[in-house]
């Protein structure tokens, strides 16, 4: 009888040990998935500076952009890694009355300010390691739209913090890709990829400031998949279109040479191939000298001879952002006898500065200029308040830069997770106001809209000059 007691007593106090296990296990599990976030939960970082964040990538903690150096920035970003954000803030703000134009610092700054607070955040690539004044463009224009909501209450609330990532070569962007979608803090990424698919598939999104170099309609996603890649600016065949007809139809000259750049036989030949193909249509012709920019044995005189032998009436320029001397020396051994013209991403201060005479009159697409709505939105809001914030105009790419940011900032507004940004973007209703007015993507992620035409030109003296150089783009009306 004792031994059937003792049995009981034992088998009772087996049940309660293990239902005492169970509970303790289910606190565990309960606590761990409070603890870790969803994919499909708000990524709100808590805006601590990662020290584990690679070097090239940053928050405040660190300066990649060396030029723009001061004894007031270093002394932040060294107060922001030691998470003492009120010293952080006071030396940012100091560093920027010794330098005004410093984007890279005033989104520290608001960074600095948000301190260890939840925030939504969204990366940014920039190549400041590659072409440093296109980086500072770019950062130009999501530094002002960061510091736009934040000061006006941020989104629902909630404030908004960059973290920068620095691009020095291509190679690095298939690392950037696959340490954004991995990062459940980011909501968003603005810049350039090497890797959409990437993006679709794990479900981030990405604005891109220039769409890849398709026809219209052909940046498709798999059947069923959701588009995660949206572009800032029109489809690159907008761009060529409207050149390629100015060309033909307004400045009359029939027979083209082309000199891009690329070290990829194919890319070149692709690039080449598209404007070829769309000044063919419009009446024209192509000369059949070939010109690669990035040939380690190019010389631009002797493209240039070879050109006019074989008939050319205009050279058309289409280099990459580290080519842009090459095609400053094509258009300078031109000396005028060529009539000139450019792909967007000659338009820049860069041109203007080392090309002077050489590239007067060059004419290319560009998807903003700041006398574009002159009388739109007040006189064109964004274009004065660029100028007040930076201390002189700004480039396409800052307002593109500018529309990408304040594209995500619409969205969160609707939806503050991954997938919800991606919804709301995904709505033909969907639409956003940026530098460049209405901001509406079509079924593929293209920007709808048109683009504009400028022309290299001298200042006058008795109009105000938007550039140092003595030479400005003018808007083609």
């Amino acid at each position: 009888m004792t031994n059937k007691k003792e049995n009981i007593r034992l088998l009772i106090s087996l049940g309660l040990a293990g239902v005492m296990v169970a509970a303790i296990l289910w606190l565990i599990g309960k606590f761990s998935s409070n603890l870790t976030p969803s994919s499909n939960s708000m990524p709100i970082s808590s805006s601590e500076p990662s020290l584990s964040l690679p070097e090239w990538m940053s928050l405040g903690g660190k300066i990649l952009v060396t030029a723009d150096k001061t004894a007031d920035k270093e002394t932040g970003v060294r107060a922001f890694a030691a998470n003492d954000f009120a010293t952080a803030v006071t030396k940012f703000q100091s560093s920027l009355q010794t330098n005004r134009n410093d984007p890279e610092t005033l989104i520290y700054l608001n960074n600095a300010k948000i301190g260890k607070s939840p925030a939504l955040k969204v990366a940014v690539i920039a190549p400041i390691g590659r072409t440093l004044n296109e980086a500072k463009e770019l950062l130009r224009g999501v530094a002002q739209a960061q510091d736009e909501v934040n000061n006006s209450g941020g989104i629902n609330g909630m404030p908004l913090q960059l973290q920068i990532a620095n691009v020095d070569n291509i190679e690095k962007l298939q690392e950037l890709d696959n340490e954004f979608v991995k990062d459940s803090s980011l909501v968003a990424v603005v810049g350039f990829s090497r890797n959409e698919k990437i993006y679709n598939e794990r479900g981030l999104v990405r604005i891109s400031l220039t769409s890849p170099m398709t026809q219209l309609g052909e940046n498709q996603t798999q059947p069923g998949q959701a588009r995660y890649v949206f572009y800032a600016s029109p489809n690159r065949n907008n761009f060529t279109q409207a050149l390629a007809e100015y060309i033909i139809k307004k400045e009359r000259r029939t027979n083209v040479a082309i000199c891009q750049a690329s070290t990829q036989q194919e890319r070149s030949q692709e690039i080449k191939k598209q404007y070829a193909d769309l000044i063919t249509k419009a009446g024209g012709k192509i000369t059949d000298i070939e010109c690669n920019l990035s040939a380690p044995n190019f010389r631009a005189s002797d493209f240039v001879t070879k050109a006019i032998a074989d008939g050319a009436e205009a050279l058309l320029l289409i280099p990459r952002p580290d080519k842009i001397d090459s095609a400053l020396d094509v258009a300078r051994e031109s000396q005028g006898k060529l009539a000139l013209f450019g792909s967007q991403l000659m338009y820049g201060e860069k041109v203007l500065k080392f090309g002077q005479g050489d590239v007067k009159g060059m004419v290319l697409p560009v998807s903003w200029h700041h006398d574009a709505n002159s009388n739109a939105r007040g006189g064109n809001s964004f274009a004065n308040k660029a100028a007040k914030l930076w201390g002189g105009q700004v480039s396409p790419r800052t307002a593109t830069a500018y529309d990408a940011l304040q594209v995500i900032i619409a969205g969160l507004e609707e939806g503050s997770t991954r997938q919800s940004l991606q919804k709301v973007l995904s709505n033909p209703n969907f639409s956003a106001t940026g530098a460049t007015g209405k901001i509406q993507f079509s079924p593929s992620g293209d920007r709808l809209g048109g683009v504009f035409l400028v022309k290299v030109e001298p200042c006058e003296s008795s109009k105000s000059c938007s550039s140092s150089t003595g030479y400005d783009f003018v808007l083609v009306q």
